[in-house]
């Protein structure tokens, strides 16, 4: 059975207040007895209202409701205060030292009533708020935890991520390679490298985790990186794997992990013969690479290739020859600009500077494009130059 109300009853001797108590209980509330000016402090925890016979004891009862108000603090307990007949002056020392409201006698008793009842419901929306502030600061205390691990793991990803990162690219007989990263998150999705599988030949990969979150993205990079088998040994014996075959290993092992949110990898794998210049590409959704020759125009080496990690499917193989001065650039997702096909501008940047070399040339195609560019993705480029035939 749910305990009645109470409101505080404070008066004197000499204002004993009787209709006052007789009044509240007839209107549903249990009156807890206060003397008017009395200094020990009141638990306002049962309380909903208080009511102060004010009779001629303005200066106590203006003391003791301003002491009120110190002791509540942000707790709401509305206070009424009961004044002789024609008192708007004490009405308004009441209001002033914090009083809700001013009742004069003689008033009717449903008004009396109807007014404490008023300043009930006035605490129980006042408890309720109380309630759901508490709820919300807890709610906000679980988030900033909730945040703070987030950025733990973020940085924890972020520099896993980075560890597996390539501090320089290799210098390979005829071959130089190049990269710009540009990351634009605290946990970046792309990926790229540069290995040397024997004397003559040199594998190559760009890619990019889309979709994901930056933790997830940033580890399932990680993930495809460590994956990447470019070079197959078997005994004393090995086979350089080409792209096509790794796009579809890999592919198959992102679909093995049967995660309920399926990755979405984007990826370009390719393998150079230092010697002679032969290249082979292939690509899973990654934008195209561009051909960028010593003289001519730059040339785009399309060729369909699906994300990896959406079904069981082939990919398709790019063969060419890099001669002496010739490029081969690709970019990440992050790389396209906002409008416009992303190969194009890469194909005219890359013409405008063909002739500078190795990291000068690549920071000068990043240059033009990065200002097209404002979504927040990071930014990889990957230059592949044959410098001069072994």
């Amino acid at each position: 059975m749910p305990t009645p109300a109470t409101v505080l009853l404070s008066a004197t001797p000499q204002a004993p207040a009787d209709d006052l108590r007789r009044l509240l209980p007839t209107a549903g509330y249990v009156v807890a007895d206060h003397s008017l000016g009395s200094p020990p402090s009141v638990d306002f925890g049962p309380l909903v209202a208080a009511v102060v016979e004010v009779g001629n004891q303005i200066e106590p009862a203006a003391a003791q409701t301003r002491r009120w108000r110190v002791e509540l603090g942000d707790q709401v307990v509305p206070i009424l205060w009961v004044i002789p007949a024609g008192s708007a002056g004490v009405a308004t020392q009441g209001l002033d030292a914090g009083a809700d409201a001013c009742l004069a006698r003689p008033f009717d008793p449903p008004v009396f009533t109807a007014q404490v009842k008023a300043m009930a419901r006035c605490h129980a929306s006042a408890a309720r708020l109380w309630t759901k502030a508490g709820e919300t600061r807890l709610l906000g205390d679980q988030l900033r935890k909730a945040y703070a691990q987030l950025d733990h793991e973020l940085e924890m990803a972020r520099r896993v991520h980075r560890t597996f990162l390539p501090r320089s690219l290799p210098d390979v007989g005829g071959a130089r390679f190049a990269a710009c990263h540009r990351p634009r998150s605290r946990a970046g999705g792309d990926f790229y490298d540069v290995r040397r599988l024997d004397e003559d030949h040199v594998g190559f990969f760009l890619g990019d985790v889309v979709g994901r979150g930056a933790a997830a993205g940033s580890l399932l990079g990680v993930f495809v990186n460590q994956m990447m088998n470019l070079k197959e040994i078997t005994g004393n014996r090995y086979r350089l794997v080409p792209p096509d075959e790794v796009l579809v290993g890999l592919n198959r092992e992102l679909i093995g992990l049967g995660l309920d949110d399926p990755p979405l990898v984007a990826l370009l794998v390719g393998t150079l013969n230092v010697r002679d210049g032969e290249v082979s590409v292939a690509r899973a959704g990654l934008p195209a690479p561009v051909y960028v020759p010593g003289a001519g125009d730059p040339l785009i080496w399309t060729a369909p290739g699906p994300f990896l990690g959406t079904a069981d499917t082939t990919y398709q193989l790019i063969r060419g020859t890099l001669s002496a001065g010739d490029k081969l650039v690709a970019g990440s997702d992050g790389a396209r600009p906002d409008s416009g096909p992303a190969t194009d501008q890469l194909g005219d940047a890359a013409g405008r500077h063909r002739g500078l070399s190795g990291q000068a040339f690549l920071d000068a195609v990043a240059r033009d494009l990065l200002p097209h560019v404002r979504h927040p993705d990071d930014f990889t480029l990957l230059a592949v130059e044959m410098v001069a035939a072994s």
